[in-house]
């Protein structure tokens, strides 16, 4: 029977309220202990995703950061990766500074997440709690990867991705999660990612899953052989995927049921001790 690589959305599939649930966190840790790999898949940074996971025992195999630009191992150490020209992110930052209900922020290989301008007052958002702020002229001291932009006003954000991908859809892709529109280098989506990990590096050694609620999680669900949204998933995502579960960890358990009444079937027996993932050998 061959290893299988679950795919992982961050927010809004296992982080809520900028928390990560004890029982998603244990789901996974039984999941890797059934001798799977375990990736994080999200739109957000290095030192995001670094942040958003410390302190509740997970340990990722591999990350896809940015959204498909960059693929990291276990200690997040960087594998392969995309940037975005200094140029065109100066441009970008130019054309939002002053649109209303707009927050415009980069995400770097060597920075924590960086904010240039907000015009979204007296709000925060969990997508990106944590930046620092930075001088649009200090953009060409960095290599960015990403530019999120967050928008606080859901009769624009159509429009405002329309606008991004007509300007600037020859050089760059532009995902949306729920509020949020993330400019990222062309052909860059979170199943280019898996992909480069699967097919490259990993060597399509394993069946593929995928569990994600929003539109920037699209490519990935169809990527994976199985997949799986939720309830609160907009309609077109629910309908994308082959399962549409209450929580990441119920459908972690399903998988993991599912595997023991074909092993049962085929008389194998429980998982073998030394059925660990390569990363987990070697980290």
């Amino acid at each position: 029977m061959p290893g299988k690589l679950m795919a992982f959305d961050l927010d809004g599939t296992l982080i809520f309220d900028q928390k990560i649930s004890s029982e998603s966190a244990d789901a996974i840790r039984e999941w890797q202990e059934a001798g799977n790999l375990a990736v994080c898949a999200t739109g957000k940074s290095l030192a995001s995703a670094r942040k958003a996971v410390e302190g509740y025992g997970i340990r990722f195999d591999y990350y896809v950061l940015y959204t498909g630009a960059v693929v990291a191992d276990a200690e997040q150490h960087v594998l392969t990766s995309s940037t975005l020209p200094n140029g065109l992110v100066q441009d970008v930052v130019g054309k939002f500074a002053d649109e209303p209900d707009v927050a415009v922020y980069g995400t770097t290989l060597d920075t924590d997440d960086v904010r240039f301008y907000s015009n979204i007052p007296d709000k925060t958002t969990e997508i990106l709690p944590h930046f620092q702020a930075m001088d649009p002229d200090e953009i060409p001291e960095h290599e960015f990867v990403g530019v999120p932009i967050w928008v606080d006003d859901e009769r624009k954000i159509a429009g405002l991705q329309d606008f991004i991908t007509s300007t600037y859809g020859d050089v760059v892709d532009c995902h949306r999660n729920q509020m949020f529109l993330d400019i990222v280098p062309s052909n860059c989506t979170k199943a280019s990612g898996l992909v480069w990990l699967d097919e490259q590096h990993l060597g399509g050694r394993y069946l593929p899953y995928s569990i994600g609620d929003s539109w920037n999680d699209l490519p990935m669900h169809a990527w994976a052989k199985h997949s799986a949204s939720f309830e609160h998933s907009p309609l077109e995502v629910q309908e994308a995927t082959e399962t549409v579960t209450t929580s990441a960890a119920d459908y972690i358990r399903e998988v993991l049921a599912e595997e023991a009444e074909e092993r049962a079937a085929d008389g194998a027996g429980p998982a073998s001790d030394d059925a660990v993932a390569p990363a987990a050998e070697t980290a």
